[in-house]
């Protein structure tokens, strides 16, 4: 299913020109600390360790000479008793980064994860929420524990900068949320200015896979291969991939011959507008070509608004997979803040066929904390998101998306068993509440539940059951 990216990219081009040639300053005096704040108003993720709601004071790949990381708890306190929804689920994980520079300009870093049980989940359960862990998972009771490491070369100039690693990759096509251990990337990047931005040419050449991987194949992506992970990452299936281990990006999927990923970027600030385009080629797959600009009005006392389109073209170039996905994904957010209230609506729509997402990409404005269907095929998404903050270090948050019915078929084959095939029944659906409190600047509590509606719940005459009503807890110390 291949689609026309040209006029996409014209497009995005053709508008950086007006903006620039526009006059839209703000008048002196206003608010900035409203336009700030408005990026507070997305707190669907467990852990964001690169956004504006992190964990992190700094990010671990910082090299200025001093230790960085977190250490985290995830517990689980209960769940819809269906063999869907993770009933039981009790870890401990951390992240330590150290980077210095070496001679002027020259900068090396280290960096390694870890995760284990914390001695709390029931083994006894089947459904155990394996997103939190990184082993090699063959059955409930085996909960052993796993890590991932990378590092980096990096060189700084005078408006460049150079690096080779194994390590988070910054993009709008590779951000997206982790439990414990991020996914890393192989790769080759140089970075530098042009015309009043950031411009970007990289080359990944492997992936490692990190802990929540597991649930964006299977809890959230529901094995449709749209949310992030396209292969299984358990051994169960005859074709699997274990997370925390660096593989070619040929074996990210089926059926190719890829030698990586080509990755150009460019991101520009033009007054109260942000522009970014990236481009990710993966050699013999497919062809991303992902947009964003948002504008950013304060009004004072207060007030303040953003507002922000997305669009995500995907051109398929393999026969194995361009009959089911391919096309384009468009998206409008607008948020608004009122004193200490901060509001949302977000709107996305995909054409026919999902989008093959298979190397940790979760841009969409819809997404919610265990859903993120907007990927899908023929699919209308709609959220709105509510957040009060009583106090400087007290937050919560209320939120509800429906995604209706996508396109797309989930089969299904169980031991012993003989294969079948199930069709969307219902709207997709989630409703997220969250509490997050910071009584130190360096430790967050954050309590949430997610109460979501799969598309395949009621298939095979009511027989199949996915729903959730999750409940969990995250404890974080940043150093």
């Amino acid at each position: 299913m291949k689609k026309k990216s040209i006029g996409l990219l014209s497009m995005v081009l053709a508008t950086e020109l007006l903006i620039s040639g526009g006059n839209i300053g703000a008048p002196k005096g206003v608010d900035e600390k409203n336009i700030n704040a408005l990026t507070e108003g997305d707190l669907i993720a467990p852990v964001f360790t690169k956004a504006k709601y992190k964990y992190i004071p700094k990010p671990i790949t910082v090299d200025d000479g001093s230790f960085h990381g977190y250490v985290r708890m995830h517990h689980i306190f209960d769940g819809e008793d269906n063999g869907f929804d993770p009933v039981t689920g009790s870890t401990l994980g951390f992240g330590l980064g150290y980077g210095a520079e070496i001679i002027k300009g020259l900068k090396v870093g280290v960096e390694v994860y870890g995760v284990m049980d914390s001695g709390l989940t029931d083994t006894d359960e089947t459904a155990i929420a394996y997103g939190q862990f990184l082993n090699e998972v063959k059955k409930p009771g085996e909960l052993d524990a796993g890590m991932a490491w990378g590092a980096h070369i990096r060189y700084e100039g005078e408006g460049f900068k150079a690096q080779i690693g194994r390590s988070q990759f910054t993009s709008p096509m590779t951000k997206i949320q982790i439990t414990h251990v991020p996914n890393l990337y192989e790769y080759a990047r140089f970075d530098t200015k042009l015309f009043g931005g950031n411009a970007s040419a990289s080359f990944i050449t492997k992936m490692s896979y990190g802990s929540r991987a597991a649930a964006d194949f299977g809890l959230i992506g529901e094995k449709t291969g749209t949310a992030g992970m396209a292969l299984s990452p358990f051994t169960n299936p005859k074709v699997f991939r274990h997370r925390g281990t660096y593989y070619d990006i040929s074996d990210t999927v089926l059926k190719n011959d890829s030698n990586g990923i080509f990755v150009l970027g460019y991101e520009k600030k033009i007054r109260r507008f942000d522009l970014r385009v990236w481009d990710f080629y993966v050699d013999d797959v497919a062809n991303n070509l992902y947009a964003d600009v948002s504008y950013k009005k304060p009004f004072g006392g207060g007030i303040g608004m953003k507002l922000s389109a997305q669009v995500w073209n995907q051109q398929i170039d393999n026969l194995f997979y361009e009959k089911k996905y391919g096309g384009t994904m468009f998206g409008a957010e607008v948020i608004l803040k009122w004193g200490n209230v901060i509001g949302k609506l977000a709107y996305t729509t995909k054409d026919e066929g999902g989008l093959l997402n298979a190397w940790g990409a979760n841009p969409g404005y819809t997404s919610s904390i265990f859903s993120r269907n907007e990927y899908r095929g023929d699919v209308d998404a709609y959220k709105a998101t509510l957040v009060y903050k009583p106090l400087k270090n007290l937050k919560f948050m209320v939120s509800y998306a429906d995604y209706g019915q996508s396109d797309m078929s989930l089969k299904v084959k169980k031991p012993g068993k003989p294969a079948f095939t199930l069709n969307p029944t219902t709207d997709a659906t989630e409703r997220d509440f969250a509490i997050v409190y910071n009584p130190l600047p360096e430790l967050t509590i954050k309590l949430f539940n997610a109460n979501r509606t799969s598309e395949f719940h009621g298939a095979k005459n009511g027989k199949v059951k996915k729903t959730q009503n999750h409940t969990r807890l995250i404890l974080n110390y940043a150093f």
